[in-house]
């Protein structure tokens, strides 16, 4: 029935016809048929501009959550793709229209009218279009008009869309978006201008020659500048190398990550976006009026009448105002509260607040320094073989340190963490870093030790930093992991997480008995704690939803992060200020980095002479362009290599990262940024003389440098070293030994076969092959 109604409807010599039509058409007539229906029809245009805006649209979408924020991150880019491709699409052909519209009207004699006969015989206009100006008799110029108003119009309309989103929240991240936005136009525009001068200068023939020879060239040198660092990529410290244990000596399936791929960052030349970000270098010093010097201040460069100081300045009704004031501020804000003091500066003055803000006229400068707490000093002074704990003292015999040289003071600790920062990059990106740890190897008297399979647990700071410094587990896993038995694994490590865990179950509710901090395993009567914040966040807050615990921590930097000059109150977390910028970080005429090394030297100098705890976070590699953290590397170089090499004897340095960079294109489109983001560097310096005393310590960091491992291997290797008689000899949150022999981190046997769901690391976000 339907097979004889299609032929009672559609004869077959009519089909016949219908073929030989279309046979007759050469290829030059379909495509002037399809640029006539296409370009010489404004709704097209319009359609185009519309579905641009929309795709535009759904690229800004948000929400206050960083999971689903990084599983986005690859939609978001991809709609904005699409969007540019619209965009240029419905600018172009509405823009040729009018160009074609004018060349008619300037060809012609009287266009002024509505001549619709040269309309009729002109093929630059779609039959529709024809249609439509007999039917209202509109001449071509004032239907040319009606176009270009329409263009701008549209122009100014998508000008809105795509710049009404300024934020760099989580929920309004348009600032972002845009910039994404402008770079793709940039390179459409390049490459047109590109495509135009080259085809009117050369023939086509020549400009196919000239442009196969420059894809040969740059194949090549591609090619080689890859060989090097594909094969520069794997190896560290030593000329050691992320290398693989051959699986059938080793008993069972041994973790291998895969080295394949394109390291696109190394590939782009230093600097290459100083012309939109400036110079890397700070204001100079003469430029500054104000300096804090030995504890001095002095505003001598001030020749305002106004000249005032604020002790513990305080910046939350600016925040306030801007509705950017956050839950984690309101610590801060109780914690200082009575304490903020403006006075009147008439000569050079001592100050005796960590934090002071300067102010001549309208301008003001911030200044932070250490200072010394005689109850902290005097609490913790030789008490390291005369212990005054207060708690468990009577459960546990503590052991006298053995080496009299080393018998007054524990070693201290220096824990740097630099957020958003792959092993692979650190090492590009801050070479002479690198190299200054080779160094530091090299001299001996000093260890360094490496984890090239330290994986992160997601791609955002929340759940790593959790684990590293508490053992807390909140990673979010989804069925397929709850599936693999995620949280029922034997083995190691994982905070305190039940025998044999290695990890911390994830359904357990936090709290500070089971998961105290790294640093209050240490004794509270021979260390003094400093928590340096390193951006406007209380993170115990921001994280952990409470405070921390009272008298836990002694020294805690955080009001100058919280300055205008580093947290914006209107706009925070944007592109070119605050701690995700692409620009310089400066406080004054230093970098922000430099200005937390000069505090960790006055901490050290104030308390020489008993056992220093030290954190602190970094920002400098928290952002998409890879060049901040290259800006830091020759403060970092200069810090490890000049200030800290010399007390390196007496110090446990960790250098550590939360997970790889997450906020550029590398980590979204490729292989190698998806690996990257999954390993972030790791390394632990020891003295040489302490792993000479515990040799089977040295052997097992050297046995697990190459083993699959998590920031809980970190946690329980820091809380394992209190109980070494140089360390203090007891772990205060555990004082009878209760953790099992398998939560000793780096320090223990780590299974050379171990899987991401035995380290609790979600099968989605695993590298391991």
């Amino acid at each position: 029935m339907i097979i004889k109604k299609i032929n009672n409807s559609f004869s077959k010599s009519e089909f016949t016809n219908k073929l030989i039509t279309i046979k007759k058409l050469n290829y030059k007539e379909i495509i002037e048929k399809i640029k006539n229906g296409l370009f010489n029809f404004p709704i097209f245009s319009i359609l185009s501009i519309y579905f641009a805006q929309c795709f535009y649209e759904y690229s800004l979408e948000g929400r206050k959550d960083l999971q689903w924020m990084h599983a986005n991150l690859k939609f978001f880019g991809i709609y904005i793709l699409i969007s540019t491709v619209f965009f240029v699409f419905g600018f172009v052909s509405l823009g040729k229209l009018i160009k074609d519209l004018t060349k008619i009207i300037n060809v012609g004699n009287d266009y002024k009218k509505y001549d619709l006969y040269n309309i009729k015989n002109n093929n630059k206009i779609n039959k529709y279009t024809k249609l439509i100006l007999k039917k209202f008799n509109i001449s071509l110029v004032l239907y040319r008009n009606l176009l270009i108003i329409l263009f701008v119009k549209l122009l100014i309309i998508s000008f809105y869309k795509i710049t009404k989103d300024k934020g760099a929240t989580l929920i309004n991240h348009g600032q972002y978006n845009l910039i994404a936005f402008t770079t793709i136009m940039l390179i459409y525009l390049i490459g047109f201008l590109s495509w135009f001068l080259i085809f009117k200068n050369w023939t086509i023939k020549n400009t196919i020659i000239r442009l196969f020879i420059l894809i040969i060239l740059v194949y090549i040198s591609f090619s080689i500048k890859n060989i090097f660092v594909s094969k520069n990529w794997p190896i560290g410290i030593d000329g050691k190398q992320l290398k693989f244990k051959d699986e059938s000596s080793g008993g069972g399936k041994v973790c291998e990550i895969e080295t394949n791929f394109i390291a696109w960052p190394s590939f782009l030349p230093k600097g290459s976006t100083r012309i939109i970000t400036g110079s890397s270098e700070c204001p100079s010093e003469s430029e500054q009026f104000s300096r804090l010097n030995n504890g001095i201040l002095t505003m001598d460069n001030c020749f305002e009448e106004n000249k005032q100081y604020t002790l513990s300045p305080v910046f939350w009704e600016e925040q306030k105002k801007f509705d950017t004031f956050t839950n984690d501020f309101k610590y801060y804000e109780k914690l200082f509260k009575g304490k903020t003091q403006t006075l009147q500066y008439t000569k050079p003055v001592e100050i005796k607040h960590e934090t002071v803000m300067a102010i001549c006229g309208n301008q003001t400068e911030i200044h932070y320094h250490n200072i010394k707490n005689q109850q902290f000093y005097q609490r913790t002074l030789n008490n390291f073989n005369s212990p005054k704990i207060k708690e468990h003292v009577d459960k546990v015999k503590l052991p006298n340190h053995p080496d009299e040289k080393y018998n007054k003071k524990p070693i201290d600790i220096l824990f740097l963490m630099i957020d958003a920062l792959s092993r692979a990059q650190f090492k590009s990106a801050m070479p002479s870093t690198f190299e200054t740890l080779q160094s530091i190897q090299n001299q001996g008297h000093s260890k360094v030790f490496q984890f090239f399979r330290y994986h992160s647990l997601k791609p955002f700071s929340d759940p790593n930093t959790m684990a590293m410094y508490n053992g807390f587990n909140r990673v979010g896993y989804d069925d397929i992991d709850y599936e693999n038995n995620i949280n029922d694994q034997g083995g190691i490590g994982g905070g305190g997480g039940g025998d044999g865990d290695y990890h911390h179950d994830d359904t357990n509710t936090f709290t500070w008995e089971k998961n105290p901090m790294f640093y209050q395993s240490f004794r509270n009567d021979s260390y003094v704690t400093t928590w340096v914040t390193g951006l406007c966040q209380d993170w115990f807050q921001h994280y952990l939803k409470m405070d921390k615990e009272v008298g836990s921590v002694d020294h805690e930097m955080a009001l100058p992060f919280c300055s205008p000059q580093l947290h914006p109150p209107e706009k925070p977390f944007g592109i070119f200020e605050g701690p995700y910028s692409i620009r310089r970080r400066c406080l004054g005429d230093k970098h922000v980095h430099e200005t937390i090394f000069q505090y960790i030297n006055q901490f050290w100098e104030n308390y020489k002479d008993v056992g220093k705890i030290l954190h602190t976070t970094f920002m400098d590699g928290h952002e998409g362009t890879n060049e901040v953290i290259q800006i830091a590397d020759k403060g970092f170089q200069k810090f490890l290599d000049k200030d800290l090499r010399p007390k390196l004897n007496d110090t446990f340095l960790i250098l550590a990262s939360d997970h790889g960079q997450h906020m550029s294109g590398y980590y979204m489109w490729s292989k190698g940024g998806k690996i990257e983001v999954a390993m972030p560097m790791l390394y632990l310096v020891l003295p040489s003389w302490f792993l000479e005393k515990y040799p089977h310590l040295e052997q097992q960091l050297l046995e697990n440098e190459n083993k699959l491992s998590t920031p809980f291997q970190l946690y329980d290797t820091i809380r394992t070293l209190s109980t070494f008689p140089e360390f203090g000899g007891i772990d205060m949150k555990d004082p009878n030994g209760v953790r099992n022999d398998n939560q000793k981190g780096f320090l223990g046997k780590i299974p050379d076969d171990i899987t991401c769901a035995q380290l609790g690391i979600p099968h989605d976000f695993c590298v391991c092959k």
